[in-house]
């Protein structure tokens, strides 16, 4: 009875084992948990508990596999979630939800031979971080006037910032230069319906942290709604980014063009400021420029400010001050403040703190 017991352990541990050895190594579990304070006025005034406005609240796993001879394979997994509310993950355009709404995908790679990706990921685009505000929904002028574009026609837009079904590749770095690919096929057999939701490219030059210059041209296709047939929105940036000691500047253009008659296209120039004099201080800010040509009434001018304390490699505490000036017809909008009306104007002051895991 007790050999069979001996037996029977040994069985389940080298079982375990086995189960281990099948497993991805160097597996880690990640995530950011953010959230604020703001005073927002948009027509009407509010105090608001917003999640992300410093970054974005989130949870990840990631691993990695060598497989030998410079291959590697992993996968990545991460899904955004509201700290001030608990609810976790988001809906696509075209009314699906996914928990892993950040990242979900597989990929296969060498430093020599460049990376596929397989799954829900990041277009071709400019890098997140070429903007002071990295982006951030919560608070990013860029990300907020980019984004809205119901004012150049109906369905006007640059599409998901992770579509589904994507598969792309990523080159090696080549002395500095490099270029990524994605197609995104929408996988839908109704008629009307476009064969390719979102494919597109982004080119690079890097030299370190010193210095980017990259563009993007994506597209990105509409399924028909309404009586409305699919149409092509071309979303194309150019972005530059450069270390001068301390402080970090960047540009950046990007232009929404819907591909209909009679719609209009959005130029959107950002300016941005990052300060770092110490270790525990950063100093961020951004000019926006939203313009509409032939339709100047729909134009906007946004400024964003901010300022972090780093307790910690890992803590922090930051304030975020922005505003949106509106021209009689504009509506572009701020983290989760909308204009109660056309024309009105947006603003937002804030305190948060920011732990990262």
């Amino acid at each position: 009875m007790k050999r069979a017991l001996v037996l029977a352990c040994l069985g389940a541990l080298s079982g375990t084992v086995a189960a281990a050895d099948m497993g991805a190594s160097n597996v880690v579990v990640y995530g950011v948990v953010d959230a604020g304070i703001a005073y927002t006025h948009a027509g009407t005034s509010m105090i608001r508990e917003i999640s992300g406005m410093g970054s974005t609240s989130r949870l990840g796993f990631t691993g990695t596999e060598d497989l030998g001879g410079g291959l590697k394979a992993g996968f990545h997994l991460e899904s955004s979630f509201q700290a001030d509310t608990g609810v976790a993950g988001a809906s696509n355009r075209q009314g699906g939800q996914s928990l892993f709404n950040r990242d979900a995908h597989i990929w296969i790679g060498s430093d020599t031979l460049g990376i596929v990706r397989l799954g829900k990921q990041l277009p071709s685009v400019i890098p997140p971080s070429v903007e002071p505000f990295v982006a951030v929904t919560g608070f990013s002028p860029l990300a907020s006037l980019v984004s809205g574009n119901s004012d150049l026609g109906k369905g006007a837009t640059i599409g998901d910032s992770r579509p589904n079904n994507v598969i792309s590749y990523e080159t090696p770095n080549m002395r500095g230069f490099g270029a990524q690919v994605h197609y995104a096929p929408r996988e839908e057999n109704a008629a009307g319906y476009p064969r390719v939701a979102d494919y597109g490219m982004e080119l690079h030059y890097a030299k370190g942290p010193l210095l980017y210059l990259g563009a993007q041209f994506d597209v990105i296709n509409t399924d028909p709604v309404a009586g409305l047939p699919s149409f092509r929105n071309h979303w194309n940036a150019l972005g530059v980014q450069y270390q001068l000691g301390n402080s970090v500047f960047s540009y950046e253009l990007n232009i929404v063009a819907p591909e209909m008659a009679h719609y209009l296209l959005a130029q959107n120039h950002m300016l941005g400021w990052v300060y770092m004099p110490r270790a525990r201080d950063t100093f961020r800010a951004q000019l926006m420029y939203r313009n509409l040509p032939g339709s100047h009434v729909h134009n906007a001018l946004a400024l964003g400010l901010g300022y972090e304390y780093n307790l910690s490699k890992a803590a922090a505490l930051y304030t975020r001050i922005g505003y949106v000036l509106n021209k009689s017809a504009g509506i572009s909008s701020l983290s989760v403040v909308t204009p109660a009306h056309p024309g009105d104007d947006v603003s937002l002051v804030a305190l948060g703190a920011r732990l990262r895991f």
